[in-house]
């Protein structure tokens, strides 16, 4: 049986040949070291492989190469699959934690009486620029906090770090970009088939239905400050969506289908007309501006029959109620004060 404070490190790589040897080089520097570092390689065509094969020397690697791109959800699950330790650390391979990342989030857990509970914990990601990943004095995200409209947000994206999000709180969900997740809590809200993170996304939003179902089965999410990671985010919220329309598809079927997986009436009615406003949105720039994103409404259609069967499992095993779930739903997003423990 593995350490209660052991833990994985699982990196999906996608033509990342520029940033993954920075990325490893980070995680080869963590203390306590990972029991196992799982690197999936989606098919890339920059020699991402490679990379990791040549930073990997030293660490308790495990490369796997993909034959075709299966996407970011179906690669950290086949990751997830090849780890057994109490935790895991999914970290994208364009992000470098400092030395004590794990050590200052797993500390921060212990601490809490709710731990137990606590099925995520994540950090204070900073932007980093360059191939060498150099933190800067910009957030990239504090938590992610969630929407009336529906919309899953990194919470300070874009500001300075000026102190503003130094407080530890319980959030709605962490970041796909570097958190720790609770093994059991994973096993507890995977689909059938070990499926921690739903396939039929593919990539884009999986983390925030990943949070929701967290959320569903009681468990909770904390934001931890001191704990830092460094992170080149290749899409900026801020920046908006233009010119990239295959993303844009993604995100608009999975926009769908995140609230077909876990929004039950009680979430629609309590969160009116926030969400309904911003679907009427997302249907006028597919009319109009991203014509592009036209045909993830189409698969976000054929999709219905799976997405339905995946929310009465989801809703049929929830603990929590719906008014406890659409507390997080707020115009401007919420987060909770952590108490002293």
């Amino acid at each position: 049986m593995p350490a209660r404070d052991s833990y994985d490190v699982i990196v999906v790589a996608y033509n990342h040949a520029d940033t993954l040897g920075a990325c490893l080089g980070a995680v080869a520097a963590l203390q306590p070291p990972p029991r196992s570092v799982v690197v999936v390689d989606n098919a890339s065509g920059d020699g991402s492989a490679e990379v990791a094969a040549a930073r990997g020397i030293g660490l308790p690697l495990e490369l796997v190469r993909e034959p075709v791109n299966t996407g970011f959800a179906a690669a950290a699950n086949r990751g997830l699959r090849a780890g057994d330790g109490a935790w895991a650390l999914l970290l994208n391979p364009d992000c470098a934690p400092r030395t004590d990342l794990v050590e200052r989030l797993l500390a921060a857990v212990a601490t809490r009486p709710e731990a137990a509970r606590i099925g995520a914990a994540t950090p204070r990601l900073l932007r980093a620029e360059g191939p060498e990943l150099r933190a800067t004095g910009i957030l990239d995200a504090a938590g992610m906090v969630v929407t009336a409209a529906g919309r899953h947000l990194d919470r300070g994206a874009g500001l300075p770090d000026d102190g503003s999000f130094a407080r530890p709180a319980w959030v709605f969900g962490g970041t796909g970009a570097a958190t720790l997740y609770r093994r059991a809590a994973l096993t507890d809200v995977a689909y059938p088939g070990n499926e921690v993170l739903a396939e039929s996304f593919f990539a884009y939003r999986e983390d925030a239905e990943l949070a929701w179902r967290l959320q569903l089965r009681g468990w909770r999410s904390l934001y931890v400050p001191d704990a830092v990671a460094a992170h080149r985010r290749g899409l900026r919220p801020e920046d908006g969506r233009r010119g990239r329309s295959d993303i844009n598809r993604h995100s608009v079927r999975n926009r769908f289908l995140l609230r077909a997986h876990c929004a039950d009436l009680g979430w629609h009615l309590r969160c009116l007309p926030w969400w309904l406003l911003r679907d009427l949105l997302v249907l006028g720039a597919c009319l109009s501006v991203e014509r592009g994103s036209l045909p993830g409404l189409a698969e976000a259609w054929r999709l219905r029959g799976d997405a339905l069967a995946r929310r009465r499992w989801v809703l049929g095993r929830r603990t929590a109620g719906s008014r406890r779930i659409a507390r997080w739903f707020r115009r401007r997003g919420r987060v909770e004060e952590v108490a002293a423990p």
